[in-house]
């Protein structure tokens, strides 16, 4: 079996795709980590805090990203708001309603926890094809 057919068919190729993932709880990191490498990304991070996700958000080459609202009690919104300058897509993954995003960065796939694996990797698969 090649490298290539490991990526089930209902999963989406992310091959080349390059994923900010910002995420402070460790084991959700690095579940969703290991989902998205398992459908060919390269994961940038996983970044917990805001202080490591600015600086790549704003200099990094990506190619999407999936964004926490709450970082240990800072707001992954300013993270949000300095890809949108970008113009790099996003998903939200967080345990808040979309009511908490200001309408400048609304749009967005919004994902509440808990959510599937396979709901993360529906959102950014539909990002990447609109690229």
């Amino acid at each position: 079996m090649s490298a290539t057919s490991d990526v089930r068919a209902d999963k989406p190729d992310l091959t080349g795709c390059r994923v900010l993932l910002v995420e402070d709880e460790y084991y959700i990191a690095d579940d969703l980590c290991r989902a998205l490498e398992g459908c060919g990304a390269e994961v940038v991070g996983p970044v917990p805090s805001l202080a490591k996700a600015l600086p790549l958000a704003d200099n990094e080459s990506l190619t999407c990203a999936v964004l926490d609202i709450n970082l240990r009690g800072e707001s992954g919104l300013m993270v949000a708001e300095a890809l949108h300058r970008r113009n790099v897509p996003f998903v939200y993954s967080t345990g808040y309603d979309s009511s908490t995003v200001p309408d400048a960065l609304k749009g967005a796939a919004h994902l509440e926890k808990p959510f599937r694996e396979e709901e993360l990797l529906r959102a950014v698969g539909q990002i990447v094809r609109q690229q």
